[in-house]
């Protein structure tokens, strides 16, 4: 009985991958507070190993829209499992990735 439904399931999934990180397109999601991380799919081939080629910008949007940072382009292409494309290693704040703020920066100077 059990497994027919972890078939069906199976299934189901590897076509809502399929459909979801297609070639070309551009996925966006906020990791944290105001961390968003944009995802542009180059090649979908392995997706049903679990496994898509990328270009990867993170961008701190409050830094963004205050001027204090430029609009960065894409990174370079990467083969990355589907299952690490959303982790932050960050603080759930965000600041930046390796844990300080941009504003660090500025106290010093002053």
């Amino acid at each position: 009985m059990l497994k027919p439904l972890n078939s069906m399931f199976l299934h189901w999934m590897k076509r809502r991958r399929r459909k979801i990180y297609r070639e070309g397109h551009v996925l966006s999601r906020f990791v944290a507070c105001d961390i968003r991380r944009d995802v542009l799919i180059l090649s979908a081939r392995e997706i049903d190993d679990g496994f898509i080629t990328a270009r990867i910008r993170t961008t701190n949007v409050l830094y963004l829209s205050r001027g204090l940072v430029a609009a960065q382009p894409f990174g370079q292409p990467e083969r990355i499992a589907v299952d690490q494309l959303w982790i932050w290693s960050g603080q759930p704040w965000g600041g930046l990735a390796d844990g300080t703020s941009i504003a660090d920066q500025f106290d010093s100077e002053f």
